[in-house]
């Protein structure tokens, strides 16, 4: 974990409301990791308003280029400022922090599934499966205003199938994640959900499959407060024991929150 000041590259409206800032940080590059998260100060330098750091997973990692992507949802004050940055501007962020995906060396076919303001979360994971030599799926499920994760941003190699708003209006939110899983997880090998946790413990009790051991990994998503577990605020109860969101997690064995 380290603070540091790194500088917006560039920054690219991939959708309405929707932006992707390049930064160049070549320390944070070298030691990301899929699933790791940072914590981002969205106010000028000497403001505190808003006072709390804003937690961003790590989009992408170029360790070459010694650049990192955010996506960033302008959603409210703080995420609204950080996707108005323009290139030059100067951000204060901490990381990488937390625990992330784990590949295990006897996965062939990974299964990537995530709602779309948390599809962020995998992008990083999708990478290094492909350098893993990896067969890669990603399922998104588009929230209700949303069109999905841009496909442009994934590479053709990747196997991508997006749930639409309309599609999830005619066959039911869950439903429609069911029938799309109905298709792939008998191919897959390794499950990774980035979803919300009712969604995943709906999945888990529908499917034998997912209660295997180190089948499947999910995340647990909510706001964090210091990152570090000084505060105490992000306890969680697992089948493990009580854990603390910002530092074990937010990446567990599903097992752990979803039963």
């Amino acid at each position: 974990m380290r603070l540091s000041l790194v500088a917006v590259r560039t920054n690219t409206e991939i959708q309405p409301g929707i932006h992707l800032l390049e930064l160049y940080a070549p320390q944070l590059a070298q030691a990301a990791q899929p699933g790791h998260y940072c914590m981002v100060r969205c106010s000028p330098a000497g403001s505190s308003d808003p006072l709390l750091r804003r937690p961003f997973f790590l989009h992408g990692a170029e360790r070459g280029r010694g650049t990192c992507t955010l996506l960033v949802h302008r959603l409210g004050r703080g995420s609204s400022w950080l996707a108005q940055q323009p290139p030059g501007a100067e951000i204060d962020l901490l990381g990488p922090l937390g625990h992330g995906w784990g590949i295990r060396s006897t996965t062939r076919n990974a299964l990537l599934v995530g709602d779309e303001q948390s599809f962020a979360s995998l992008t990083l994971l999708a990478a290094k499966a492909l350098e893993e030599e990896l067969a890669v799926t990603m399922i998104c499920r588009a929230d209700p205003q949303g069109t999905g994760y841009p496909p442009a941003l994934l590479s053709p190699e990747i196997e991508y199938r997006v749930l639409t708003a309309e599609e999830q209006s005619e066959r039911g939110r869950e439903q429609s994640l069911i029938d799309a899983l109905d298709e792939y997880l008998g191919w897959a090998d390794a499950v990774y959900c980035s979803l919300e946790q009712e969604t995943s413990r709906t999945l888990y009790q529908k499917y034998e499959r997912l209660r295997g051991k180190q089948f499947a990994q999910g995340t647990l998503l909510q706001p964090l407060v210091c990152a570090s577990g000084a505060c105490l605020m992000c306890g969680i109860g697992t089948a493990a024991g009580p854990k603390l969101l910002c530092r074990d997690g937010p990446v567990f064995d599903l097992r752990s929150i979803a039963r």
